[in-house]
């Protein structure tokens, strides 16, 4: 049942998403923000019933439950953020505020996605590996693309798609382990996110949100500025918080 109202509140959401894409593309910004608000709910919904269930076959076991919170709480910054950066449209006096404020938040969502995929992953000198190669790429490939006012947001930028690198890094090394079993994905069996599955669903979505960060930060400071571009980033960024969301239930 909680599998069935999961995948529901997915198709809402995706719904609501698609919605905000063709009012944010219309210009109708108001009515944008509304529906990235309702969208953004709807995956912050199927990540608590993801940490219910977790509550529910756990108890007490903090060991569990506690990365399982922590991605609730990135899945919650997220939203937060995705409002910011939709009001930023609709209050343009305080556009660059908006933005960077949301920034912020999306950044305390990856730092809490951080904190929970660290200790669940099973080979953490690999996932250390993974997080560095992967950052180091995606900061040589995305920074001297972009243009903004100093060297601290330069810095602040290439900072912010290391987190996002990490969190992929660390995912996708627990899902290699987890599709091959052995001492690794034992050793993260007993707390979350434990399954092939899940594991596998939080690789696929953090790599889609990554990809949608560096889609953003290519069209808003390198010049871009393509409809196009900024839809397709906005539907990948909705498909992985979704698949992050869906990582809970599944390891529930």
């Amino acid at each position: 049942m909680t599998s069935v109202l999961a995948v529901a509140l997915v198709a809402v959401g995706a719904v609501l998403q698609a919605l905000f894409v063709r009012a944010d593309r219309a210009g109708a910004y108001g009515r944008a923000a509304v529906l990235k608000g309702c969208a953004a709910l709807a995956f912050v919904l199927v990540g608590g019933l993801g940490l219910w269930g977790d509550l529910a076959h756990a108890g007490r076991d903090a060991a569990r439950v506690a990365p399982a919170a922590a991605m609730c709480l990135g899945l919650a910054l997220g939203a937060v953020g995705d409002v910011l950066h939709a009001l930023r449209f609709v209050l343009p006096s305080r556009k660059r505020l908006l933005f960077n404020v949301g920034a912020v938040t999306f950044l305390l969502g990856h730092l809490s996605y951080l904190a929970a995929v660290v200790p669940a992953c099973g080979d953490r000198a690999w996932g250390v590996v993974a997080s560095v190669a992967l950052a180091a790429a995606v900061d040589v490939a995305v920074l001297p693309r972009i243009r903004v006012q100093s060297v601290v947001e330069l810095v602040a930028g290439g900072a912010y798609l290391a987190v996002t690198s990490a969190v992929v890094g660390f995912a996708v090394v627990g899902a290699v382990a987890g599709a091959h079993g052995g001492a690794a994905a034992a050793a993260g069996a007993a707390a979350w996110p434990g399954t092939a599955a899940s594991w596998l669903a939080l690789a696929v979505g953090t790599a889609a949100f990554l990809a949608s960060d560096v889609m953003l930060a290519v069209n808003t400071f390198g010049g871009l500025d393509s409809p196009r571009l900024r839809a397709t980033s906005l539907g990948t960024y909705y498909a992985g918080q979704s698949l992050i969301a869906l990582s809970l239930v599944l390891a529930a």
